[in-house]
């Protein structure tokens, strides 16, 4: 399942943002969309989020996950 950063614009200056589930991404932008609409000044911007590694520990007790690095897409459908 992929994850989606989506940011929330006011003429061109960063308000919010959020991850969303990619289940929830038409949902949310709809609802962000009807809410904050363009006429007042805002824009969304949707990126898709992809993991880009892991880094992990190897240690006596195992292995451990230290981490994850992601890295954003632009998704051209937003």
């Amino acid at each position: 399942m992929n994850d989606y950063l989506i940011q929330l614009y006011r003429d061109d200056c960063l308000w919010a943002e959020m991850t969303v589930a990619g289940a929830r991404l038409s949902d949310v932008r709809g609802e962000l969309q009807s809410r904050f609409p363009i006429v007042e000044g805002f824009s969304l911007r949707v990126q898709q989020r992809k993991e880009q590694r892991r880094i992990v520990e190897c240690g006596p007790d195992g292995i451990r996950l230290l981490g994850v690095q992601y890295q954003y897409l632009e998704y051209e459908d937003a």
